[in-house]
């Protein structure tokens, strides 16, 4: 639900994985003709609710402020669904410019409060944590070490449903459970922004960006202490 930024780029990945899709924008969806005319009969267009109603699984990847209106729209359409929701928390001020909401993410997320808005829904925090641009298999071809999707879920089957499309979508999945860890994750993307101020370009090089987790290999040292 609202094929964006990162709905555009798993809808690909999904398709070309075999899944059958039903594509929805909040807003003008004449701009999702060039997606559908790529994707060809594996999606059709639909609206919001059309497309809540479709998915055994569904894409939640709605504009932070927009969440009480879509939620209006879909009533009780995502009851029972597992719904893969990849917010962040993002304001925005009077000039557009966009701002981590941090007095929200002291004492909550955005999975969690669409778990509160939905109750019966099987909400999964994931792909919250890459730039569109590199949410594609295909910007890491050349990485040593690609990123991880970390996800977050109060509800085991919904959690491995994710993974199976975590991976379809080209990536290794990162079990950060439960659904509160959600908080943790959106935290990440704050200190990405950090790390992309501090140790790179800003802006330019925070779409370079991604985290995962590695093990250490062929194994950790451990010395022995003298008491």
């Amino acid at each position: 639900m609202n094929t964006g930024n990162i709905g555009d780029r798993l809808a690909r990945a999904w398709a070309a994985a075999g899944h059958d899709l039903v594509v929805a924008k909040d807003g003008e969806d004449r701009k999702l003709a060039p997606l559908l005319a790529e994707l060809g009969d594996k999606a059709r267009l639909g609206t919001i609710r059309e497309a809540a109603t479709f998915g055994e699984v569904v894409l939640f990847s709605v504009y932070w402020p927009r969440v009480e209106a879509i939620v209006d729209i879909v009533g009780d359409a995502l009851d029972g669904k597992v719904v893969i929701e990849t917010m962040n928390p993002l304001g925005v001020t009077a000039d557009f410019q966009h701002f981590h909401d941090l007095d929200f993410m002291r004492d909550g997320s955005t999975s969690e409060d669409l778990q509160a808005r939905l109750p019966r829904a099987r909400i999964v925090k994931a792909f919250s944590t890459l730039a569109p641009p590199v949410l594609e298999a295909a910007a890491w071809s050349a990485s040593p070490v690609p990123p991880g999707i970390f996800y977050a879920t109060d509800d085991a089957a919904a959690g491995h449903v994710a993974r199976g499309l975590i991976g379809d979508a080209g990536f290794r999945p990162v079990n950060a459970d439960p659904l509160r860890a959600a908080r943790q994750i959106e935290q990440l993307g704050v200190l990405l922004h950090h790390v992309a101020d501090h140790e790179y370009g800003g802006d330019t090089d925070l779409i370079r960006l991604g985290l995962t987790v590695v093990e250490a290999d062929p194994s950790p040292i451990v010395r022995e202490r003298t008491a």
